[in-house]
């Protein structure tokens, strides 16, 4: 008996009914269903549901054209498409109009109605550098924020890139430039964009951990703070050994306290029982865990009318769980009080607050200093408009202020620190330290189009390539380093 075959669009092979029906990835829908038809030479499934897919979609959503089968391809650029219908981000396969940018995902194109059209918003924003495309980020999601670094849900509304799958937060998206943080009231803390953060190794202070997203930062003082680090260090506990907030860290005791920077309360330089302890992140001191005598069980009723018992939070970052005093998130893996009759949770420093600490939340800080801010800035005005006439380079440590200058005062090298070439005339120098260029190349610090190697957006000058892993050039192919546009 002839096996059944099928011509089907998405394949150039005649696909076969399988002699043993087995189940596999669809190369289609990606789903693990069982294989309806196959091309074993090109390890190529199909299930029953896709292989019923039409060619052409003609869809009341879109009725001006047809919508065309795209398959998925390792190799797309970019990778992913936000569905014009339900907002979902994915990189499947997928239906389009080729006049249009209309994108269909599966599910939507076989629906019969659709209501109403996803807003696909597409914005600039400091801590990416591609555009980013309001989104859900879908049933794949994975990965965080890149501002505050908390988990993204499938169904949450985010800003999201195509080219990387990363996302921004819709809350997170407005966060203010500058905020004045009262764990370091001598300046403002700046959010860096990531023209100043890409490639680089920055470590909070207050967690010590490396941070991947755009933190806020005193570049004068090398400060550096996760926006969650800066949240929590609202909220620090405050002991009657130490002046100042004390900040809460879930690992590294045993490397963190030594003969350097022994216990303020006991003076001991190796851990105790825990890997957690405390840390003033303005006196750079470290403190005990076990040290503080924090309660190991209690009852606060104007908190919660059960008793709670201080231990190690085993749940999962995937699925956030919040403190039910201050409404943010508690980490698994970190310390907090809970309630062994119900599912209550509380930070340590929130449960055994004795007063309310103000601002509370970073969000109520971002209120208070919206008035200062713009008055700063509408002082400042006139400064700014200075600054925007001069040649300005963004770098890692600072922004340079570009001037030009004589040969005679270059270094000896006399080469260039951007394409790091010889300068043989017209040379500019940063106005606070040594970094030189040529005349053109410092110009190259402006948004610029070139209209020859990529005419839709402007290109921008970064100090170093903006992923962490290696890259090759667009135009010849070699590898990434240094400055780059």
């Amino acid at each position: 008996m002839a096996l059944q075959t099928l011509k089907h669009f998405s394949h150039e092979c005649d696909l076969t009914c399988p002699e043993t029906v087995t189940g596999s990835v669809c190369n289609i829908c990606h789903k693990d269903e069982l294989v309806e038809f196959e091309c074993k030479p090109c390890n190529f499934d199909l299930c029953l549901s896709c292989s019923e897919l039409p060619e052409k979609v003609y869809h009341d959503f879109h009725p001006e054209h047809p919508l065309e089968f795209c398959q998925f391809k390792y190799d797309r650029k970019p990778k992913y498409v936000v569905c014009s219908g339900c907002g979902e981000m994915s990189c499947g396969s997928f239906y389009k109009c080729k006049t249009c940018e209309i994108y269909l995902d599966l599910g939507c194109a076989l629906r019969v109605n659709i209501s109403d059209a996803w807003d696909v918003e597409e914005l600039l924003h400091d801590s990416h550098c591609h555009l980013l495309r309001r989104c859900r980020p879908g049933s794949d999601a994975k990965g965080s924020c890149l501002l505050c670094e908390l988990p993204v849900s499938p169904s949450s509304i985010c800003y999201g890139c195509v080219h990387c799958y990363s996302f921004v937060h819709h809350k997170c998206f407005d966060l203010p430039m500058e905020i004045q943080h009262p764990v370091h009231p001598a300046h403002p803390l700046t959010r860096l964009s990531y023209q100043r953060t890409c490639g680089g190794r920055i470590s909070c202070v207050a967690c010590t951990l490396t941070i991947f997203g755009v933190p806020y930062s005193c570049i004068e003082c090398g400060i550096d703070l996760h926006l969650r680090c800066a949240d929590s260090l609202l909220r620090g506990l405050m002991h009657e050994s130490h002046k100042h907030r004390l900040f809460y860290v879930a690992t590294d005791a045993r490397y963190a306290i030594d003969k350097r920077s022994p216990c303020q309360i006991c003076m001991g330089t190796s851990t105790l029982s825990l890997d957690s302890y405390y840390y003033c992140v303005e006196c750079e001191m470290n403190f005990h865990f076990e040290c503080l005598g924090i309660p190991k069980s209690l009852v606060k009723k104007s908190f919660h009318i059960h008793p709670l018992v201080c231990k190690t939070f085993l749940g999962n970052d995937e699925s956030l769980e919040y403190c039910g005093v201050c409404e943010t998130v508690v980490h698994a893996g970190h310390h907090a009080y809970s309630c062994q009759e119900c599912d209550y949770l509380g930070h340590i420093e929130c449960i055994l607050r004795k007063e309310n600490p103000s601002p509370l939340y970073l969000k109520d800080l971002y209120l208070c200093g919206r008035e200062d801010v713009t008055r700063a800035t509408n002082q400042e005005s006139g400064e700014t408009n200075i600054l925007d006439s001069k040649l300005m380079v963004d770098d890692v440590l600072h922004i340079h202020v570009m001037r030009p200058i004589h040969m005679s005062e270059l270094s000896e090298d006399a080469n260039c620190h951007i394409c790091c070439g010889k300068i043989c005339g017209n040379p500019c120098k940063c106005t606070s330290c040594e970094f030189q260029t040529h005349d053109f190349c410092a110009e190259l610090g402006q948004p610029w189009k070139n209209r020859l190697l990529h005419w839709e957006h402007p290109l921008a000058l970064l100090p170093n390539p903006p992923k962490q892993e290696s890259e090759n050039c667009s135009k010849c192919r070699e590898s990434l380093w240094g400055f780059i546009c």
